[in-house]
């Protein structure tokens, strides 16, 4: 007998207690119950689905790797060549989209929506397999948490991986190690940082006496991914491995964890829940090591952090960790503790505290307001940034100009693309995105040229041309960290329409 066979043969107070306590009524009855089962789910799905479709008509994302994703895909269709939408590639679901990106961002947002109600199909089995408690409460606070609720409709791949993972994790705990490979693979080649995944679900497999199933899972774990990026290696080799970095100050990484993540109001909810379970979350080290599913959840989240703590640039990049979150919450928050930190989370939706500027400063601390939440407030910058790009494409604007529009670049690409003409300033295979940072939109009839940035190589090769130079402010200041050279110190001409893409004054993304 191991040590950790030891310790597995005590009763599990924290779980199987709570799930085989008294029957529950009323409305602890909903809490229970097991929306896995087929009507019930369909009901859910519905719900899911009608939560979703009134925002997926109005762009791919508010980030330009959303549009990246669909550019790459229109660029397969008209060049028959794959450019991954910046590297190191997320080639299944680029590829999936190339599918159906020419029925536009309705067919690429709902095709978003099918995979993420994939998804929760694998939470709320894998719920129910686990036997929690609150299991009913536990799937609808998943199936709307903001972060999860933006991401489950735009045209980015995080709802791929997240769905993929789950799927690795369902099939393992059901006992089909080479599906869960497969699914895990699907998730690296969805999102390579998912390969964190590994260390989880090999000790996992390893608690559960189940060692002779590694060869199987990892196999597949490691082809799946291996053949999803043939495209991606076939055009840039071993250089694929390729990714944008850069500093994150402290205060920006908190900006991430809490504001951008669950909203104020949300972390508010569950800074409260974790104090109000302070007990029962004292026997988490004893689980850990006594308990191999609490232990695979501890393990997949201490990953993801991590890894998010090497390139801390999206709160996105945390959507691994939810479901193993959701997971732990359940298991050792009470009852009403996970219902009332639930309810704080999905209130911060619709409304949410928010600040007058989007730094963290004891300053924003004090002006703190009640307005949108982090749904709404997503919506209405996604349109902001819509109006602004067709501002800049109705701008008055010379021939022979080059005019530089900062990380709009990829929407006005894609919004103008049956009008501009578009092509690749040069091919550089150590630039992040081709078809973007060494893109170009061109107006050949006008000759003008818009670009994301121009480095000073690009600058003076239009210099010689004679072209005038115009740029966004986001742009100027990108130039200027980036390259070291300031366009208007040299004689290019700021465009100035009053406001930034989000709709905002100043250089600050929301009004968040």
């Amino acid at each position: 007998m191991t040590f950790f066979d030891a310790v597995e043969s005590r009763p599990d107070d924290a779980g199987e207690a709570a799930a085989s306590g008294p029957t529950p009524h009323g409305v602890a009855r909903f809490f229970e119950f097991d929306l896995s089962r087929p009507w019930a789910f369909l009901a859910l799905a519905l719900a899911f689905i009608a939560s979703r479709a009134p925002f997926i008509d109005n762009g791919y994302g508010t980030k330009p790797d959303a549009w990246r994703i669909a550019l790459s895909g229109y660029w397969l269709w008209d060049h028959h060549e794959f450019y991954p939408s910046r590297l190191p590639g997320y080639p299944v679901p680029e590829l999936s989209y190339a599918l159906v990106v020419k029925g536009g961002w309705v067919a690429t947002n709902s095709l978003t929506i099918a995979v993420s109600l994939l998804g929760l199909w694998f939470f709320a089995n894998i719920v129910r397999e686990l036997k929690l408690p609150n299991r009913g409460l536990l799937v609808v606070g998943f199936a709307f948490q903001p972060l999860l609720w933006i991401n489950s409709m735009n045209t980015m791949d995080y709802a791929w991986a997240l769905t993929f993972i789950m799927g690795a994790y369902y099939f393992l705990i059901t006992e089909e190690a080479g599906f869960a490979g497969i699914m895990l693979g699907l998730a690296i080649g969805s999102r390579l940082p998912s390969a964190v995944m590994f260390l989880p679900f090999v000790v996992y497999l390893v608690r559960d006496d189940r060692a002779d199933e590694l060869r199987d899972f990892l196999v597949w774990a490691i082809a799946v991914p291996m053949i999803a990026f043939v495209p991606v290696i076939w055009t840039y080799g071993p250089g694929f491995l390729n990714f944008y970095d850069a500093k994150i100050g402290v205060r920006t990484v908190i900006r991430l964890l809490a504001k951008d993540s669950f909203g104020l109001i949300g972390t508010v909810g569950i800074g409260l829940g974790v104090l109000l379970s302070l007990p029962r979350l004292a026997k988490l080290p004893r689980d850990f090591l006594r308990d191999k599913q609490v232990m695979t959840w501890v393990l997949a989240v201490g990953g993801v952090l991590f890894v998010f703590s090497r390139l801390p640039h999206e709160a996105a990049y945390l959507i691994p960790l939810f479901p193993f979150a959701f997971l732990l919450i359940g298991r050792y928050f009470s009852r009403w503790v996970l219902a009332g930190t639930l309810a704080m989370m999905l209130m911060a939706n619709f409304a949410d505290l928010t600040t007058t500027n989007h730094a963290v400063s004891l300053a924003s601390v004090t002006k703190l307001r009640l307005g949108q939440g982090m749904l709404l407030s997503n919506r209405d910058t996604q349109n902001a940034q819509l109006k602004y790009t067709r501002d800049i494409q109705n701008h008055d604007l010379p021939d022979n100009a080059v005019i530089s529009i900062g990380f709009l670049y990829p929407q006005f690409a894609v919004l103008n693309r049956d009008k501009l003409k578009l092509g690749i300033l040069e091919k550089d295979t150590k630039s992040i995105s081709q078809l973007t940072d060494k893109g170009k939109a061109e107006d050949i009839a006008h000759q003008r040229t818009f670009v994301w940035l121009l480095d000073f190589a690009d600058y003076e090769t239009f210099k010689k041309r004679n072209a005038t130079f115009f740029y966004t402010q986001d742009a100027g200041l990108s130039m200027a960290a980036l390259y070291k050279y300031r366009l208007g110190v040299i004689g290019g001409t700021v465009i100035d329409l009053g406001r930034t893409p989000s709709g905002a004054s100043g250089t600050a993304r929301t009004d968040r």
